[in-house]
């Protein structure tokens, strides 16, 4: 696979876990206000389904990120990463080395990504909503 190919897959890899993750948070509290208000309970909105159909489409795009990021990484290990910083003039050049480093670092935190998601989204879902404290 090209380096341009595999710089394309760790962007994937390290950012669409990282949008999937802040579209569920956002959209999901968007979700609770909606259900919880006077205004929004004549939408009939089910925070179960809502919810579970949110953490599992974020859920998807977080292992599919992981899985790019897996690729990038198998794929630029045991390369020459370079003894020193890049010259000028190949500021533009893809490096095995950055490749691999961002995709270590996007396994990591796709893999919390994906705990926050299943964990918040489960807390959802037991959660009872719109209760006075």
């Amino acid at each position: 696979m090209s380096l341009r190919r595999l710089g394309v897959l760790q962007w994937v890899g390290l950012l669409a876990g990282a949008a999937a993750w802040t579209g569920n948070h956002v959209t999901g509290v968007g979700i609770t206000q909606a259900h919880c208000n006077v205004a929004g309970r004549s939408f009939g909105i089910s925070i179960p389904v809502w919810q579970g159909a949110l953490m599992g489409a974020s859920a998807a795009v977080i292992i599919v990120a992981g899985a790019c990021a897996a690729i990038v990484f198998m794929q630029t290990r045991g390369k020459e990463f370079g003894t020193g910083p890049t010259p000028p003039d190949e500021k533009d050049d893809v490096k095995p080395g950055r490749l691999h480093f961002f995709a270590a670092a996007a396994l990591i935190t796709n893999l919390l990504l994906l705990m926050i998601v299943l964990l918040d989204g489960s807390a959802n879902l037991a959660n009872i909503a719109c209760r006075q404290s």
